[in-house]
């Protein structure tokens, strides 16, 4: 990917190898034919996805990974301790900051009434060329049942003095539902490990819609969201069908400290889902980057160094394209599939969704 951004290996070099240790021990369990413990992070079971935020100045590579336990065989239980010792060991580095995270860890924590179905946690990596890799921590809520979902985050929202403004995105979350019909599933909880004053707490819903509307009123939640901008970008994404979403559109809504509503939001479009190939799908989203002012070329030129097949000819890596805006400025990022094993669906060992507690496949950002 940085080859295709055009980076120096002087400058990714370093990164590649955080990366690589970062992933070891359980990264160097062989690929082979079928996944040994089936992921939610993709749909068919590979415990990583990559993506590349593109923003004004230079673009963010980003991967988002589960760690799975060393040791076979890999359980839930054993990849929640992997998880636990590399959020440890992230401590280590000057740029994280688990003080947050320290608050709230007990809550996700086995034994905090939820033992029967372990909480799943992800970390991502965030490097923007130029500065020191960030970091984030998710915890998964998908093997829940709804209440106790909204209990844990509730809980640790409140630990973080973001209660008022959690109550009050509640309170609109189930207005609307109540309203329009739409069913907005809480799916993760997520966290910056940083200590400054920017830093984030998260929350992912699903959305069992794909009503452009429903949408729009999740991401007129935040404080920071421009919403003639941002139906606009809507509408040049989704081109000819401008009130059809997609599969399973996904709303993210950020909280920073002492505010009384939610402060930013994003949307995530399945773009996979309603074009017929990755070439489609690169239009779409070159129109999209040059709505926001950024260059599609760059996009492009990405594809062309990443891409198995011609364009024309696969689809489904570029898998979700997600957008926020923010007054003036707007960014868009892509998420990546690497398909290497069949659709969990697909796979006779993978577990059912239904023994998962889930009602669609879990693969947020």
């Amino acid at each position: 990917m940085g080859d295709g951004l055009g980076l120096p290996p002087t400058m990714t070099g370093p990164v590649t190898e955080e990366v690589r240790e970062l992933l070891r021990p359980w990264a160097d369990i062989p690929v082979g034919q079928a996944c040994p413990f089936p992921s939610y992070v993709s749909g068919d079971g590979f415990p990583a996805e990559m993506s590349v935020k593109w923003s004004q100045g230079r673009p963010e590579l980003r991967i988002l990974f589960e760690s799975l336990g060393a040791s076979r065989p890999i359980t839930a239980a054993s990849s929640r301790s992997t998880a636990a010792e590399l959020t440890d060991r992230l401590s280590a580095r000057p740029q994280v900051s688990l003080d947050r995270y320290r608050k709230v860890a007990d809550v996700f924590a086995p034994g905090a009434g939820h033992e029967a179905a372990p909480v799943p946690v992800w970390h991502s990596l965030a490097w923007k060329p130029g500065h020191p890799p960030a970091f984030k921590i998710y915890f998964g809520l998908y093997t829940l049942p709804l209440q106790k979902r909204y209990a844990l985050v509730t809980e640790a929202m409140d630990r973080l003095a973001m209660g008022t403004a959690w109550a009050d995105t509640t309170a609109q979350v189930a207005r609307a539902t109540m309203e329009d019909g739409a069913v907005r599933e809480l799916e993760f909880f997520a966290l910056d490990l940083d200590s400054g004053a920017g830093a984030r707490a998260k929350v992912y819903y699903r959305n069992h819609t794909s009503s452009v509307a429903a949408l729009e009123r999740m991401a007129a939640l935040a404080r920071a969201h421009e919403p003639d901008r941002a139906r606009s970008a809507f509408r040049t994404l989704l081109g000819t069908a401008p009130e059809a979403a997609g599969d399973a559109p996904l709303t993210c809504l950020a909280f920073r400290s002492d505010a009384t509503r939610a402060d930013e939001s994003t949307t995530y479009f399945r773009v996979s889902s309603f074009t017929a190939s990755d070439a489609e799908a690169a239009a779409r989203i070159g129109a999209l980057m040059a709505h926001e002012d950024l260059d599609p070329r760059r996009h492009h030129t990405l594809l062309q160094a990443m891409a198995p097949q011609p364009l024309n000819q696969i689809r489904g890596l570029q898998e979700l394209v997600s957008y926020r805006s923010r007054g003036d400025e707007g960014d868009v990022s892509v998420y990546f599939r690497f398909p290497l094993y069949p659709p969990l669906s697909a796979q006779p060992s993978a577990p059912s969704r239904q023994s998962r507690g889930i009602l669609q496949e879990v693969e947020p950002v």
